[in-house]
């Protein structure tokens, strides 16, 4: 890694009235975010680094509220867990169904696949944005919300390890970047947030869950694919589909996404040129070639005509399109300072 991989974003440069817009917009990948103040006099910096194949942000930002839907956490596609330091402020608010409360010093834990509505003080963090297998300890225990208090000798190491990552990652060859981030999964792995709620029942939930993805990627093409169909393959009931499938916004929604999801990779090869863009619709089980288009845009703000162009010319659509994973985000952020 370089100092060329690092972002620098700075409101300063905006005129009053467009700052909160941008800022709105640039963070929206991960959050949604509403001011309560005048939005003409909002401000806040960002620094972006990419460590390994994780993304470490150093934030500054005046007073906000954030929210995290199942839209969002549907539309994103990101598939990841962020730890964060607040080196000054806090917020409070819902973590899913968990009432937390966050102070400088605290080393909290989001599970981007889970809802949020807080509301943040003025503050200066550092968030780690951090790919789901990294940390296996997400696969077991229910982070969401949870969080090492400031008065752990264990925090103090963890935000010293996260300001010192900050500093030096730009200079890391990739397997010391790797190193520092095992190192800091160590750390949360033997922390308090092991003796967090077990996930006995959703452990159990997660495996039902996985065997049923897998049943519907097996039938993606298939237009009548329904969940009366597939609670009977899969010997649940119905009721516990609807609940596995919660988080992503229903099981339809689900099948839905992962339907466009495997047409924009059809259309991402220079040999899908040889079928039609209706062709490739039936084929990924979609009825309706409009209605595949127009949800096609908007899953990745470009129309499946676009995602061929591109291939066409040589591009790789997927990192162009936004949502797709935190290198692309960084992409954005580095497009938009620069234009600024």
């Amino acid at each position: 890694m370089s100092d060329q991989d690092t972002t620098d974003f700075r409101l300063e440069r905006l005129a009053a009235e467009q700052r909160f817009a941008v800022w709105h917009d640039l963070v929206q990948p991960l959050f949604r975010v509403s001011v309560e103040e005048d939005a003409a006099a909002f401000r806040a910096e960002m620094r972006a680094v990419p460590v390994s194949d994780a993304l470490l942000t150093v934030c500054t930002s005046q007073a906000q509220s954030f929210e995290r839907s199942t839209g969002d956490i549907r539309s994103s596609g990101w598939d990841h867990v962020v730890v964060q330091h607040y080196v000054s402020g806090g917020f409070a608010g819902l973590c899913g169904d968990r009432s937390v409360a966050v102070e400088a010093g605290d080393i909290n834990i989001i599970d981007l696949n889970r809802t949020l509505r807080t509301r943040a003080t003025d503050f200066s963090n550092l968030t780690l944005i951090l790919p789901r297998d990294r940390l296996p300890l997400a696969g077991s225990h229910d982070l969401h919300g949870q969080a090492i208090g400031r008065g752990s000798a264990l925090a103090s190491v963890i935000g010293s390890h996260l300001r010192s990552l900050a500093v030096h990652a730009p200079a890391l060859s990739p397997v010391e970047a790797s190193s520092a981030l095992e190192a800091l999964c160590l750390m949360l792995s033997g922390s308090d947030l092991r003796a967090a709620d077990p996930l006995v029942r959703a452990s159990a939930g997660a495996s039902v869950h996985e065997r049923i993805c897998a049943y519907i990627d097996r039938h993606l093409d298939d237009p009548t694919l329904s969940p009366a169909a597939i609670a009977a393959a899969c010997r649940v009931s119905r009721a516990s589909l609807y609940r596995l499938f919660g988080f992503e916004g229903g099981v339809m929604a689900y099948i839905a996404g992962r339907r466009l999801d495997r047409a924009f990779t059809a259309l991402s090869r220079p040999e899908a040129e040889r079928s039609s863009i209706a062709q490739v619709a039936y084929r990924t089980g979609f009825s309706s070639e409009t209605h595949f288009s127009r949800s096609f845009r908007s899953r990745f703000a470009m129309s499946p005509r676009d995602v061929r162009r591109l291939a066409r010319e040589g591009l790789h659509p997927a990192g162009t399109a936004p949502g797709l994973g935190p290198r692309d985000w960084v992409r954005t952020m580095h497009r938009l300072s620069e234009t600024l």
